[in-house]
């Protein structure tokens, strides 16, 4: 995580969920995702995301109530399958810093992508059909500005690693409330292998309404390895192949130590963007963005049963704004554990 402040909010929300989910089990998962490990610092250089997956929950559990309405009300996780397996995420902590190539400047040129930080938390509502569909809903809000801390947040790691501070964090976005809104739907397209082996692949298909983001989505992934019923591939922080926090070891076929090699795309039709369109009603800067955006993902996963699991993931990302600098590159760790 990027310097002391945002390790420290990691260990004040793990001790402020522990007691209120004691009395089941239960995933914390963090999320780290930058570009530091391509030797860059530039454009989207940061995001956080540390989340809470609730265990397998009953139907007479109250927090299974939005997940039934969504069931037998709308289409978005409508099904005739009978093994459903429906978990709640939290997120508790998420936070995105965006930059300018320049960041000794200090004042940014008005051509690259202006400063700005989003502060979030939310809820995912998760369904997996019979391990052959997974359904997803996630709600996001929080706030993009100057309380998103995204100045703090870098200029203290960039002092704890003696490199020079962003200098131009006084021109980013106006304060504004946030919100989001995501469906995702994924199939699984799969082959048993010799030795518990499997191949397979995942398309998925997806939108976001909000005021940050409001985009469709259309991507797909191909993984090799064992054990792979257990997930449903890799989390990442949206706007990309996000994914769930889902994952149950007990479905992987007795395999106790799982593995998957994984490589894939998603492709994006962006109606907005904040980070590049500018605030919604104050005057800030902005650039013309570019309507398609693809990512291309490629990583490995190691999990053993149900204890832990952490997966690393390289995305390469095309140009997101006219007149940007090539495409960009960053990298992501998902670790997660059970209590």
């Amino acid at each position: 995580m990027k310097g002391c402040f945002a390790f420290l909010l990691l260990v004040v929300s793990v001790i402020s969920i522990a007691p209120a989910f004691s009395d089941q089990l239960g995933r914390l998962s963090a999320i780290e995702e930058n570009d530091v490990l391509f030797n860059t610092d530039k454009h989207y250089t940061q995001g956080l995301k540390v989340s809470w997956v609730t265990a397998q929950l009953s139907d007479e559990s109250l927090l299974n109530a939005p997940i039934k309405v969504l069931r037998n009300y709308l289409f978005l996780f409508a099904t005739r399958e009978t093994d459903l397996d429906d978990r709640l995420e939290w997120t508790i902590l998420g936070q995105s810093l965006f930059t300018p190539l320049k960041i000794h400047l200090d004042n940014p040129d008005p051509r690259d992508r202006p400063y700005a930080g989003w502060l979030y938390g939310g809820f995912d509502f998760i369904q997996n059909a019979a391990d052959c569909r997974l359904d997803s809903l996630e709600l996001q809000f929080g706030v993009v500005g100057s309380a998103a801390l995204g100045r703090q947040t870098q200029n203290d790691f960039h002092q704890f690693n003696a490199t020079g501070k962003a200098k131009g964090w006084s021109h980013q976005l106006a304060n504004e409330f946030g919100f989001n809104a995501s469906w995702e739907r994924k199939w699984r397209l799969g082959v048993e292998l010799p030795g518990k082996f499997d191949f397979e692949f995942i398309p998925d298909v997806g939108g976001t309404a909000g005021n940050v983001f409001t985009y469709a989505e259309l991507g797909g992934l191909f993984r090799l390895g064992r054990g792979l019923k257990s997930n449903w591939g890799p989390e990442l922080i949206r706007p990309a192949y996000s994914g769930t926090g889902y994952f149950e070891a007990a479905r992987a076929k007795d395999v106790g130590l799982g593995f998957s090699v994984f490589a894939g795309a998603q492709g994006r039709a962006i109606a907005r963007n904040i980070f590049l369109d500018g605030n919604s009603f104050a005057s800030s800067r902005s650039v013309p963005k570019n309507y398609l955006v693809a990512d291309l993902i490629f990583g490995v996963e190691l999990f053993y049963s149900n204890n832990f699991r952490v997966a690393a993931t390289g995305v390469i990302r095309s140009s997101e704004f006219h007149n940007q600098a090539g495409w960009d590159k960053f990298g992501s760790i998902n670790c997660s554990f059970e209590f």
